[in-house]
């Protein structure tokens, strides 16, 4: 009798150690999911003005955008008549988001950008292995597994987006630009240099190596428009973006704008408040000189 309620109380006791063992794994897991969640929390935001599309890759990845038709704008008029809106050149913007991160990031900066005083065609995508973006040949891919040579292939998606684009209405396949940030920018610089055709491009916080992608060449090769936005306290980025810009002398040329006080980082600083001017009007003002418009 003793003997048996010796072992049911045993039993109990290892039963109550495994439960707590499990709820502190559990509460771990979750604090880290929390913890993530609230870091990214500008990622979920869902977006109701762009079209969900997807494409495939060189290399048979499944690439998943938002796409952003320009708003309608008003009638033109011109000496032989009225011509409407839909008959106007579009410029093109492709949006390239931060290791870890996604699409949903440039919601709120994309619809600025295709709204109709600005009026540019926008493609915001999900980089290979993050997000909706993590099928190749059927086969699951994560960024999380990504050798450095994954991570440079990057490039295929940026392409990839370009030829997706210019399939819309009356995108001009010669005035399109590539707003990166951070990992993104990195990507962007270097499809750039490989793509004369390219336009302009526009990085936020970009480094001198990213998961192995390297600009530090490529900037010196890439002969377009270029932009830099970062923090002068960028925890990630560095001095690398002034080094970059040394390197094409662009601080000469008011290419390179540092918000001295900040330590945000890549898209972050949409969301900063104390930056001024905010870094969306920054960066429209710039791409609508750029593209030549009033």
């Amino acid at each position: 009798m003793h003997r048996a309620l010796a072992v049911v109380i045993s039993v109990l006791v290892v039963a109550g150690i495994l439960i707590s063992s499990n709820s502190l794994l559990f509460a771990n897991n979750y604090n880290d999911i929390t913890a993530y969640a609230q870091k990214n929390k500008n990622s979920v935001n869902n977006n109701s003005t762009g079209q969900r599309v997807s494409f495939l890759t060189d290399d048979k990845v499944l690439i998943v955008g938002t796409y952003y038709a320009p708003q309608t704008l008003s009638l033109v008029s011109s000496k032989n008549g009225t011509t409407t809106s839909s008959s106007i050149s579009r410029n093109g913007i492709i949006l390239l988001h931060m290791l870890g991160r996604n699409r949903n990031d440039w919601n709120s900066f994309a619809s600025i950008l295709s709204n109709k005083n600005n009026g540019y065609s926008v493609l915001s995508i999900d980089s290979r292995g993050h997000a909706e973006s993590t099928s190749q040949n059927g086969n699951i891919i994560s960024f999380q597994s990504f050798t450095l040579d994954d991570f440079n292939k990057m490039v295929m998606d940026v392409k990839a987006a370009k030829q997706f684009l210019i399939t819309q209405k009356n995108i001009n396949p010669n005035n399109i630009a590539i707003v990166g940030a951070s990992i993104g920018a990195n990507v962007a610089l270097n499809y750039a240099a490989l793509d004369p055709s390219m336009k302009a491009v526009v990085l936020l916080s970009p480094g001198l190596d990213y998961k192995g992608v390297t600009t530090s060449n490529t900037i010196k090769q890439y002969n377009g428009p270029i932009y830099i936005a970062t923090a002068g306290k960028d925890p990630i980025a560095g001095n690398d973006p002034q080094t970059l810009c040394n390197e094409i002398n662009c601080a000469n040329n008011n290419r390179l704008h540092i918000y001295q006080d900040s330590n945000s980082h890549g898209t972050d600083m949409f969301s900063d408040s104390s930056l001024q001017p905010p870094l969306d009007k920054l960066i429209v003002s710039w791409l609508n000189t750029t593209f030549g418009k009033s």
